[in-house]
């Protein structure tokens, strides 16, 4: 009887190395003139506008345009102090990509509430992005649960003792959605 030599087990295999996710926060310059707003990325490209939405009935609102004018989302106003954003030019409840309600506003201090449907409504505690800041001072940080996700501030330059109001930067940490947070942006400086 023939024996068979035992099979050789497979070389081992190197332990996988796991692949870091980019970690570097996205910078936008925003260039604010009356209503409208020009957001430039890093290279000076401009990558979105904020115009007066079409149709301007209904509350009017604004829109979040691409280079190109392509209406990405349109952002209404609901009633005082209430803002409900929908996908590109659509007012249809079913393209609601979130709803917007402040919180508290002073001279001196502006908050908030974000509420992202189906999970979140105005009833529930608990939303899905705050947003705190002075509208004044261009500073916004919009948090969510318990992280940073997105921090705006004037530009400064140095030697200067008076800065222009009419440009600020924001900086959207990775791994989240440039035009959702531009969107949301809109909803904190602009004003009913």
């Amino acid at each position: 009887m023939e024996r068979l030599a035992p099979c050789a087990p497979p070389p081992p295999q190197p332990p996988l190395v796991p692949v870091a996710r980019a970690v570097v926060p996205v910078d936008f310059t925003v260039v604010k003139k009356g209503p409208e707003m020009a957001m430039h990325d890093a290279t000076g490209r401009l990558a979105f506008r904020v115009a007066a939405a079409a149709g301007g009935g209904h509350g009017g609102g604004r829109a979040l345009l691409d280079a190109v004018g392509g209406t990405l989302v349109t952002v209404r106003s609901r009633s005082e102090g209430e803002w409900q954003a929908f996908s590109g030019n659509s007012l249809e409840q079913r393209d609601i990509i979130f709803t917007a309600k402040v919180i508290s506003a002073s001279s001196s201090q502006k908050e908030v509430h974000v509420f992202i449907p189906p999970r979140s409504t105005f009833e529930d505690p608990k939303p899905s992005y705050r947003l705190i800041g002075s509208t004044f001072r261009r500073a916004c940080t919009i948090i969510k649960g318990n992280s940073i996700v997105v921090q705006t501030n004037l530009l400064y330059k140095l030697k200067k003792a008076i800065y222009s109001r009419r440009k600020f930067r924001v900086t959207i940490y990775p791994g989240n959605d440039n035009i959702l947070i531009m969107s949301m942006i809109i909803t904190f400086f602009i004003q009913n």
